[in-house]
């Protein structure tokens, strides 16, 4: 099962403390990106935080395979 990933970036700019979030359907795909949105933040504020953070909301579940008819009739 997948589960909806968010991205939160923190970090200081002119002495206010921002956050932004980005949400993505799973935490591969957060990871993936993640030095895409952090390293242009971290260029700004050396001090500046990105991660990853997974909810309980699901994105996408397995879905059940259909048996093979050569099973059912057994």
């Amino acid at each position: 099962m997948l589960f909806y990933t968010v991205l939160v970036l923190s970090y200081t700019l002119n002495g206010d403390y921002l956050q932004a979030k980005v949400v993505f359907p799973s935490y591969k795909a957060c990871g993936d990106a993640l030095p895409d949105f952090y390293e242009p933040i971290y260029a700004i504020d050396r001090d500046a935080i990105g991660q990853c953070l997974k909810t309980d909301a699901l994105s996408n579940s397995v879905k059940p395979k259909v048996r093979p008819k050569i099973l059912l009739d057994k």
